[in-house]
């Protein structure tokens, strides 16, 4: 059994995608010193440009809610501040 096959599924399954995405490019991290570490290189930066996605999507609804008079930021810190006395 490999290490890969005893992570949980939701890591494996999402570890897979990002193998998958990784492998369009290998061609290019091949031909780096260390084709192990361009390979983690690559993913890092897929990995980045997914984050970079969220974020983008993130500004746009609380730009949306900002046009709704929404305060956004004090309603996000004050169902934080319920949540942690919650625990």
């Amino acid at each position: 059994m490999t290490w890969v096959e005893e992570l949980p599924e939701k890591l494996r399954s999402s570890l897979n995608s990002l193998l998958n995405g990784t492998e369009k490019h290998e061609q290019t991290y091949m031909s780096a010193e260390n084709a192990s570490v361009g390979q983690i290189w690559v993913a890092m930066a897929q990995m980045n440009q997914r984050l970079g996605k969220v974020e983008d999507m993130l500004q746009a609804q609380r730009k949306a809610l900002r046009e709704q008079d929404v305060d956004v930021d004090n309603h996000l810190d004050r169902n934080l501040e319920e949540s942690l006395k919650r625990y």
